[in-house]
């Protein structure tokens, strides 16, 4: 079906079955297309073994996550008929999405929004006031979201004026000339939400208390984007527009849904508060968990979808926010098609979008603000054990001889006070903590590492830990290896607030209580991203432990450290488990072994180095065993695991990233076993730059494997670290005395993640140690 024909349709006139029949004929039309003129598009489409003959609506359609093209050049014309690229309002650090337009797309988006607008606003152009700053559109060719809107919006402007100079200042002598020439036509505002609330808003707010008023009553605004930043200044839509009506008279208020990937195609909010799908679009609720399309009233992800896009695949797109279908066909508006609710985000979702970014990269400047004009680093510093006092003075606390006697007695006490915990009988690491910390297990790393060359060893002194911000319990390791070497410990601990991290922050408070000695050794802290703590912390310390991969690391090192001091760096790294097929299958309680799995990945959401991320089949019952392994994963993680709506959106991001690589890794298959909470990915050629593209919270490479010299270059890099195995460990020892430059640890699949203090190929003792020789 041509788009011409479709412009001729009135933007809301049709009902479900008739919009169902034309959008399914288009958008397979676009499908087909883009599959021949695309060839990045094809490959996703073969890694998901996508089949025409079996799409019996556009429901049935693939769809793309948006991020996609944050990463990919995605375009199905020549570079020579690109007329102009558009892109998102990346906020500072983030990549930006990039769409490729040619003139025929590029009109059509222009044709369909002014199709959609003019049912809202009337056809006439209108005195317009654009609420933003010029240099937003300096560049027409290369332009953002944030500018690409205001060009679009402007041509339902006749006499047109900025209200915000480059500096984001209102310029209220030059917006009352203008409505004062105007004062008696209906005038169109137009902007993004968190500018229009930011500089707009509170700037009458301001000059209403000077006595200055500005009467908007006439008007009518359009605005869109940037609610993540207002819901966290509590101000919602309702809000929003009651505030306005009440500082300008404002009354006719629209807000809108829309994005840089599938510009024109815009859902405008009618006069009774809802967004609205014109028949050009549609929206489709997607549950998180298995991309199954929701019923209406139940909340999911936003798919959209586009008649527009010929000149790349954006015809069809999975977003990252939760919506509701409210109705169809029936609001009291008159307007036909579906309409809906935005809920926002999705939950560790980016921050994308029209003026979102600028709110962010707003909300960034005004803390650095406050970092700089607050002298004291101290009092920026959260306190969970130890306080300002013990921080201060760690210095002048003196290092403790290697397994000190005090110190292992306090952490056998911590064991117990861990191991009777109800709480902590709900998390295995911590349990895990608890057992490693028992009297007899520091016995036993005593006898292995303790020296016996007669020489006095003793702590460095201060020891600075910075442990990585997604795995709960790998600060407490850090910590307790640090006063076993001891030394006095300055610890960040994640970010994120994990209940283990409460569990085994209490369990050492109230040990310390019956300790009072080893307070001066111990305070653990939380801060945000702030180079001046970064920097008064490494100024004090005698070794510094990074655990948080190799951009923690990038940012820590621009903090120098005393000229004695010394570090020791965990950058990121990737594991592999290798399971016999055969070993497997006579195993008898394969329960037990999905848990010993399940306990590796999924506990840490396999952000831990150590967490398998490839599994390997080698031996004879190789689908067998994946059948029943898998099968027996999945159950377990239905019961226990706590998926959350993005994971299902990473998972597949992932997928087509590789898809879309220029590296040939074989023939890749995308698996699911039922739903998104456990994705696995076939491959049949394996290299470290596999990697690149690794996943977490369920997501798994597979390989099959016929000598275990196949996975040599897999192997052969420095950022390879454990394999956990399921069979004899015999079968890869002559892939260990190979000479590969990875692989520190082999454990059994169940105890990758049992910590030790040789770990990553230090020896800790021996580097969070000093040597008086006699």
């Amino acid at each position: 079906m041509r788009f011409e024909d479709i412009l001729q349709i009135s933007p809301y006139a049709l009902t479900r079955d008739d919009k169902e029949k034309m959008l399914t004929a288009r958008l397979l039309e676009l499908t087909e297309y883009h599959k021949k003129n695309c060839s990045k598009y094809q490959n996703i489409l073969n890694i998901i073994s996508y089949e025409k003959e079996k799409v019996g609506s556009y429901k049935d359609l693939p769809f793309l996550p948006v991020r996609l093209f944050k990463e990919r050049e995605l375009r199905s014309v020549s570079k020579e008929d690109i007329v102009k690229v558009m892109t998102s309002s990346g906020t500072t650090g983030q990549s930006v999405s990039k769409i490729y337009l040619d003139r025929v797309t590029s009109e059509n988006q222009q044709k369909t929004m002014v199709k959609v607008v003019k049912d809202f606003i009337g056809s006439s152009r209108m005195p317009m006031i654009i609420v933003d700053c010029p240099s937003v559109v300096k560049d027409r060719n290369m332009f953002s979201a944030r500018g690409a809107g205001i060009l679009g919006f402007s041509i339902f402007g006749a006499k047109k004026i900025y209200a915000l100079d480059d500096n984001m200042q209102l310029n209220i002598n030059q917006l009352n000339e203008f409505l004062e020439k105007y004062k008696n036509q209906k005038i169109l505002l137009f902007g993004f939400t968190f500018v229009i609330w930011q500089h707009f808003y509170k700037e009458l707010v301001r000059l209403k208390g000077e006595g200055i008023r500005v009467d908007l009553s006439k008007a009518i605004l359009i605005h869109g984007g940037g609610w993540k930043r207002l819901i966290n200044e509590a101000v919602n839509p309702e809000e929003f527009n009651t505030r306005l009506k009440d500082i300008c008279g404002l009354n006719s208020i629209h807000d809108y849904y829309g994005m840089v990937e599938q510009t024109g195609c815009i859902y405008m909010q009618c006069e009774c508060g809802h967004l609205h799908a014109s028949i050009f679009s549609d929206v489709l609720i997607r549950n998180p968990k298995d991309f199954s399309v929701c019923a209406p009233g139940e909340k999911g992800i936003i798919q959209v979808v586009s008649t527009i896009p010929e000149s790349y695949p954006g015809h069809s797109l999975l977003t990252e926010d939760e919506g509701i279908i409210l109705g169809e066909d029936d609001c009291p508006c008159g307007r036909k098609g579906k309409y809906f609710k935005i809920l926002g985000r999705l939950q560790n979702a980016e921050i994308r979008g029209c003026s979102d970014t600028y709110a962010v990269d707003h909300a960034k400047k005004e803390a650095d603000k406050d970092a700089h004009t607050d002298g004291n680093v101290l009092n920026r510093i959260s306190y969970l054990v130890g306080d300002k006092s013990i921080l201060g003075n760690m210095q002048s606390v003196f290092t403790k001889e290697i397994f000190d006697t005090v110190i292992t007695e306090f952490l056998n006490d911590v064991s117990k006070e861990l191991l009777r915990s109800s709480v902590a009988k709900s998390f295995p690491d911590v349990i895990s903590l608890g057992f490693w910390l028992r009297k007899a297990s520091m016995n036993n790393l005593k006898k292995k590492f303790g020296y016996t060359d007669n020489n006095i060893h003793f702590g460095r002194g201060v020891a600075l830990h910075i442990a990585p911000s997604n795995v709960p319990v790998n600060y407490a390791y850090s910590l307790f290896a640090g006063l076993l070497c001891g030394n006095a410990n300055i610890v960040r601990v994640p970010s994120k607030d994990f209940p283990q991290v409460s569990i085994i922050n209490n369990a050492i408070k109230k040990v310390l209580e019956n300790y009072q000695e080893i307070r001066a050794y111990i305070c653990l802290i939380r801060y945000g991203r702030d180079s001046s703590i970064n920097d008064y912390l490494s100024s004090m310390c005698d070794v510094r432990i990074i655990w948080g991969g190799d951009r923690t690391i990038t940012e820590i090192r621009k903090s120098p450290l005393l000229p004695r001091a010394t570090e020791i760096t965990f950058a990121d790294r990737y594991s592999l488990a290798i399971i016999d097929s055969d070993v497997y299958m006579e195993m008898g309680d394969k329960r037990c072994v999905a848990s010993d799995f399940y306990n590796d990945t999924y506990l840490t959401d396999q952000n831990a180095c150590t967490s398998p991320r490839l599994v390997v089949w080698i031996g004879n019952h190789k689908n067998e065993a994946k059948e029943v392994f898998w099968k027996e994963l999945h159950s377990l993680v239905e019961e226990k695991y706590h998926y959350q709506p993005i994971m299902g959106v990473d998972k597949i991001s992932q997928s087509f990233l590789l898809a879309t690589s220029e590296e040939d890794f074989g023939n890749i298959e995308m698996l699911s076993h039922r739903d998104n909470s456990l994705i696995r990915v076939r491959v049949t050629k394996l290299m470290p730059s596999l990697m690149d593209y690794k996943g977490n919270c369920g997501f798994f490479y597979e390989y099959d494997c016929e000598n275990i010299m196949d996975i040599f270059e897999f192997c052969n890099n420095t950022h390879c670290q454990t394999i956990g195995i399921i069979g004899n460990k015999n079968l890869i020892k002559p892939l260990l005395f190979s000479g590969i430059k990875g692989i520190d640890h082999v454990a059994a699949v169940g105890h990758t993640m049992d910590f030790d203090l040789i770990w990553d190929g230090y020896n800790l003792v021996d580097r969070l140690t000093r040597t008086i020789s006699i």
